[in-house]
């Protein structure tokens, strides 16, 4: 029971290395294996392969988990109208800060902002609030930030 043990904690940690690092873990532990250190890893072949696809999906992945702050919610026949207006103007205002019209529905939303904290839409929050009264911050599916070249 022991060994299970110690095989499915030590099968988490690997994937929570390559997930967080997205890197690698086997070839990171031939390369430390030949500084000095010995390494012995011991596991099935279907894990390694199973850690691999998971770690070449993230890869692939266009973004995370994140907030939003959203300004606009409504339905009915003039709501993509109002969306797209609204959007238009959040945008003509603040050029720095994506701003996105969502439809799920029968709902139109505008949502602004790619935030990986709570802290950063509640910065921009505090600075909207006076024209966007009823903005409040939500959790989506963020795009990655932008790298600068």
């Amino acid at each position: 029971m022991r060994v299970f043990l110690l095989i499915l904690i030590s099968s988490s940690f690997l994937s929570i290395q390559i997930f967080a690092q997205e890197s690698n873990i086997f070839v990171d532990l031939k390369a430390w294996s030949k500084k000095g250190g010995k390494v012995h890893l011991y596991q099935d072949a279907d894990t390694k392969l199973l850690l691999n696809e998971f770690s070449e999906a993230k890869k692939k992945e266009a973004g995370m988990n994140g907030y939003r702050v959203q300004i606009f919610f409504g339905s009915g026949h003039t709501a993509r109208k109002n969306a797209n207006k609204i959007r238009n103007e959040f945008v003509a205002t603040y050029k720095e800060i994506a701003a996105h019209v969502l439809f799920e529905e029968p709902n139109f939303k505008v949502r602004v902002g790619d935030f990986r904290t709570k802290s950063e839409a509640l910065k921009v929050l505090v600075e909207i609030r006076q024209k966007y009264k009823g903005a409040y911050i939500v959790t989506d599916y963020i795009e990655f930030p932008k790298l600068e070249e």
